[in-house]
């Protein structure tokens, strides 16, 4: 009898070994960038970026939307190479558009032999290239659960969730240009509306998501810069009311830690604890990471711990052989002293 309880005794012991090993979450890493590689001339130095990421081995890497420039035309087969870019990562990669694949390519220098380009027609094009299937692009493409499941929503094909690490990560399709709330353009404001109201309910599925699942942190990934106070404007800037006004309800009653990652300024920048807009309250739960972009060509690395209190520690991913990335007032990162 008594070895037999012994046996049992052992056998548990071992079981709920197993259990807190299972559920001590690792720690582990993903890479993001945005607005590049914005011309030829950058394509050697965004190479050299993604044989460095291959090296780094992260999880995931998100690709923040802004492949090109505002004022470079559109064309297919740009698409097509920057697709031939994402599946060249060892890893998973996930894209998020920006404004200059889609909204900006009304603008006169986008226009090819006299036809001005419809906006409607590239963001079309974007989400056959990109979206066509629920999962990443890269080499080794993981399952996303995407917008398209939702009745009512099931247009946004581009708009993804997953869960690594117990910790849960979605993009949301929020561009600059004002999120194309733009009323001189045909059709802007009308597809700006539905699409605001989509993202709107799925940055709520994803904290609701997060909290079924007990996620200790949520992250999202969009390539605007939707924040007014950074251009030193008061308030909340139409296209991104909606946005932010869900975003900051959901994380305050959410506690635990939410990232941003964001493109669109072409600089890097961490803050850590923010307010939603000037003399608002900073909500130390909330992290703000923007990417490197254009010129300098390098991108941001974020460690995941979930056991720590922070969960996401957060910093630049510098790429040896490119230009060291230019900092305000003309400083370089490694200059800072």
């Amino acid at each position: 009898m008594k070895s037999r309880i012994k046996a049992l005794c052992g056998g548990a012991a071992f079981w709920l070994f197993l259990i807190a090993a299972a559920g001590a979450a690792e720690r582990f890493t993903f890479v993001a960038m945005g607005c590049m590689p914005y011309g030829a001339e950058n394509f050697p130095a965004y190479e050299r970026l993604l044989l460095e990421i291959n090296r780094q081995r992260p999880a995931f890497t998100v690709h923040c939307g802004d492949t090109k420039s505002g004022g470079e035309p559109p064309t297919e087969a740009f698409l097509k190479q920057v697709r031939g870019w994402f599946d060249a990562l060892d890893g998973a990669v996930i894209y998020t558009p920006g404004d200059n694949e889609w909204t900006d390519v009304h603008r006169a220098s986008n226009n090819r032999d006299g036809v001005k380009q419809d906006p409607l027609v590239w963001l079309a094009k974007v989400r056959a290239e990109y979206f066509a299937e629920e999962r990443s692009m890269g080499r080794a493409p993981i399952p996303l659960v995407t917008q398209r499941r939702d009745a009512g929503f099931d247009k946004f094909v581009e708009n993804a969730r997953w869960t690594h690490g117990g910790v849960v990560f979605a993009t949301v399709h929020v561009v600059g240009s004002n999120n194309n709330d733009q009323p001189a353009i045909p059709g802007a404001v009308a597809e700006f509306r539905e699409r605001d109201a989509a993202n709107a309910a799925w940055v709520r599925a994803t904290f609701a998501e997060a909290r079924a699942s007990a996620a200790p942190g949520v992250a999202f990934f969009f390539q605007a810069l939707p924040f007014a106070q950074d251009a030193g404007w008061p308030g909340r800037v139409s296209g991104f009311k909606q946005f932010l006004d869900v975003m900051e309800a959901e994380a305050r009653a959410w506690g635990k830690p939410v990232l941003l990652v964001h493109a669109d300024e072409h600089r890097y920048r961490l803050d850590v604890g923010m307010a939603f807009e000037q003399g608002g309250e900073v909500l130390p739960n909330v992290t703000r990471l923007e990417t490197f972009g254009a010129g300098d060509i390098h991108a941001v690395q974020v460690v995941v711990d979930p056991a720590s209190p922070q969960v996401f520690l957060c910093g630049p991913l510098l790429v040896p052989g490119n230009a060291r990335p230019v900092l305000p007032r003309g400083k370089k990162i490694g200059d800072e002293k």
